[in-house]
This record gives C-alpha cells, sequence and structure tokens, in this order.
C-alpha cells in the first residue's frame, strides 16, 4: 500500500470536525512554507543564483554573475558522493568523538574503505579549518614534545624500512629515543588552543620547532618548556619569554609547570592506542584531529559541519586520489 493509499484510508476514518480541522491545518502549512534558501555562488560568492534545473537528482543553480553552474555539494567534502548528509554529519561526530573507523561503518551500515575514504576527506577538510590552521598560542603556553611508535598500517615492510615487522603492542628494538619514533610536538595555551604536529624523528632542532610554530605564537607570550635547548629559538619568531621549568625553585613550581601540556600528550596517547596505531604517513592530520577534538569536540563537530557540509566559498574538496597522496609525512 502506497502512502497516498494509506493517507486516504485514515482520511475515511476521520470525522467532518476532523477533516475540516485537518484541511485548515494543511492550508496554513501551505501559506506559511518558505522555498529553500538558495546557497551562494561558490566559485565568486555572489548571491545572485537561480534554480537551473536538476543534476544527478541535485538542484543545480546558475549563478547569474559568473555563469558557472553548482549543486548543493560543490566544493564540499560531499561532492561526487553517494552518501546524503546525514551520513556525513554522524561520520563527522564520529571523527571527532574517536570512533573507530569500524565501528563507524558498521554502525552507517556502509564497507569499510567507504568509511576510511569519508574519514581522510574529514581530517584533510579539517587541516584547512581557520580554527586549525590559525591557531595561536598567547599568555602562558606550554611547549613539549611527545613520541610514538613508527607505524606502516595498511602496507608490508619492504627494503626502505630500516626494522623488521612487529606486531601491535610490541616495542621498539632500540633503547631510548630512536629514529623509531615518531616525535609529535605539541603546544597548548592554558585555557586556550592547542597545536600539534609531526616534522621529524626522535628529537626535535631549533629549526624544526621554528617550522611548526612560525605564526602560532603571539607577542608577550610565556613560553614555558621543558629545557630542551631548541625552545630557545622561539624568540626570534616571537616576542616572547621562554622559561625552563625545570630550574624554577620550589615555591614557584605551582605555576611554572607543565602539567597541562601532560594532559593533551595523555589524550594524544590514549586516542593514538585506541587506534592500535595510526600510519605514520597520515600521522599530521590525526594530529589536526587531536589539536580540534582537545576541550572542545562538540563546538567542533558544529563547526566542521557547518564549514564542509555547505557551500561556503571554500573549497574543501578532496578527491579519493587525494587521500593518498595529499600532505602526506615523509620522516
Amino acid at each position: 500500500m502506497t502512502n497516498q493509499e494509506m493517507l486516504i484510508s485514515y482520511i475515511n476514518k476521520l470525522t467532518e470536525d476532523e477533516i475540516s480541522s485537518l484541511l485548515e491545518a494543511a492550508s496554513l502549512m501551505l501559506e506559511t512554507k518558505e522555498p529553500a534558501e538558495k546557497p551562494p555562488c561558490p566559485y565568486c560568492g555572489c548571491g545572485k543564483v537561480i534554480r537551473y534545473g536538476h543534476a544527478c537528482q541535485k538542484q543545480r543553480f546558475l549563478c547569474k554573475i559568473c555563469g558557472r553552474t553548482f549543486v548543493p555539494t560543490t566544493n564540499t567534502v560531499m561532492a561526487n558522493s553517494h552518501f546524503p548528509a546525514s551520513v556525513w554529519k554522524e561520520m563527522v561526530k564520529d571523527t571527532l568523538h574517536g570512533n573507530a573507523i569500524d565501528f563507524s561503518a558498521k554502525r552507517l551500515g556502509i564497507f569499510h574503505q567507504a568509511a576510511f575514504d569519508m574519514r581522510h576527506k574529514i581530517l584533510l577538510a579539517l587541516q584547512e579549518l581557520p580554527e586549525v590552521t590559525d591557531a595561536c598560542l598567547g599568555e602562558v603556553s606550554e611547549f613539549d614534545e611527545t613520541f610514538v611508535l613508527d607505524c606502516y598500517k595498511g602496507r608490508k615492510l619492504d627494503s626502505t624500512v630500516a626494522r623488521t615487522a612487529r606486531k601491535h603492542g610490541a616495542k621498539a628494538q632500540k633503547r631510548g629515543i630512536s629514529n623509531e619514533y615518531i616525535c609529535i610536538c605539541t603546544g597548548i595555551q592554558r585555557k586556550g588552543d592547542a597545536i600539534a604536529a609531526t616534522v621529524n624523528r626522535a628529537k626535535p632542532s631549533a629549526g624544526e620547532l621554528i617550522r611548526i610554530f612560525d605564526g602560532h605564537i603571539a607577542d608577550g607570550t610565556l613560553a614555558l618548556c621543558d629545557g630542551l635547548r631548541s625552545y630557545h629559538a622561539f624568540p626570534g619568531i616571537a616576542d616572547c619569554t621562554v622559561k625552563d621549568c625545570n630550574n624554577q625553585r620550589s615555591e614557584e613550581s605551582c605555576f611554572y609547570h607543565l602539567n597541562t601540556v601532560n594532559g593533551f600528550h595523555s589524550f594524544i596517547k590514549k586516542r593514538y592506542n585506541f587506534y592500535r596505531g595510526v600510519a605514520s604517513k597520515y600521522i599530521n592530520r590525526y594530529n589536526a584531529l587531536f589539536s580540534a577534538a582537545y576541550r572542545n569536540a562538540e563546538a567542533m563537530v558544529r563547526r566542521l559541519t557547518e564549514a564542509v557540509l555547505t557551500v561556503t566559498g571554500v573549497n574543501y574538496y578532496h578527491s579519493n586520489k587525494d587521500i593518498r597522496t595529499v600532505r602526506l609525512v615523509a620522516i
């Protein structure tokens, strides 16, 4: 039985007064219903667009200024996708909340490979979000590095890898901080933004720290560190003061400490271990995720959903080929 037949059979059971009330309500709904808003042109940002037929079962629009046509998913992560916005919204939530790819695939009823591609398209878009790219640490900020074992998930080790394969949970073959460890350089403002990035193995040099934090430290910042001399290069990129927390008097330890950044490290390690490692070539995508999800995951879910699932004038689209070639870490 179709929906129309079911509705007619239901109406036949109503009284005349009930039918009259139903007609009034339907008439009021038709009068107050407003047409769907037309998105701005994703190419020139102009709002002078008109409906221009349909393409792939989606409303098509024509910009009267630049003359280009587009659909509501143009330049979003949903471009060329067969999944509706509801599935993408759930994938954004699962990504920010740290759920595994297999969990999302099973919950949403999609294949593992589709969930993997969606996850990494969201991560690539997250790396381009202004809240992540323009993060600036100020006031009192803490800087330190944490280390995770290198990982080659998804591929067999070949002659280019200078070690034998190891199982999940295995330890490094060398003692101490060696080239088997990937360094995640982190900085976090107390009650503020967080930054995590990887450019090297083992201990970072001054040049590598400058490469990561250049433009992300505000003037007047008090930068707290653990005594690594490389951090004393910070005054070269910002008018800041670097303090070594290891050389402070005991009565000052209540202020000069690295508890905030150590908490951020714990969050990263917890997520990293839950994922059972992250392929090292993708580590900076997940570093962006760790930075965005720490402290404000719910707010970032709303912001990311708004930014990447609607036409905003910014191109967040990445193809399946981009997932395997764009912004990979080669160390």
